[in-house]
């Protein structure tokens, strides 16, 4: 990684601040994958994922002829909708199919409710009174 940093931006250019901010984070970068949470790599390529599809989608948006025109923001802004696009159709999905879901959940809590009998003391007295209230 670094040295892909270093052949593309030049090593010359670079002063002591950047070369030990760098070797911080791939220090840093290195023990998280050797850590017990290395699960959070996954979030960290995850976004990097998502961003790049993000930027994919904003190349394609931008080279068409008839949206040309628009700023930079306004592309990125229009890409990040279109990739939402399939959260928000993910989500519709459950909220139309929530309704069949609670319904078959509420018949079976029904079926286990009548299965259950309450306990409750049977007096053979009518005017038993209690020890304790």
């Amino acid at each position: 990684m670094l040295l892909t940093i270093f052949a593309v931006i030049g090593i010359e250019t670079w002063n002591t601040a950047a070369l030990l901010g760098y070797s911080l984070l791939a220090g840093l970068i290195l023990a998280l994958a050797l850590s017990s949470q290395r699960w959070l790599l996954w979030y960290l390529f995850g976004g990097m994922a998502y961003w790049l599809a993000v930027e994919g989608i904003q190349s394609l948006v931008a080279g068409r002829p008839m949206l040309s025109e628009l700023s930079e923001l306004h592309s990125y802004i229009i890409a990040m909708g279109i990739s939402w696009l399939p959260l928000a159709g993910w989500v519709l999905y459950r909220a139309l199919r929530y309704e069949d879901v609670s319904q078959s959940v509420q018949q079976q809590r029904k079926l286990e409710a009548a299965r259950y009998i309450e306990h409750t003391p049977v007096y053979d007295d009518d005017d038993y009174q209690p020890r304790f209230h």
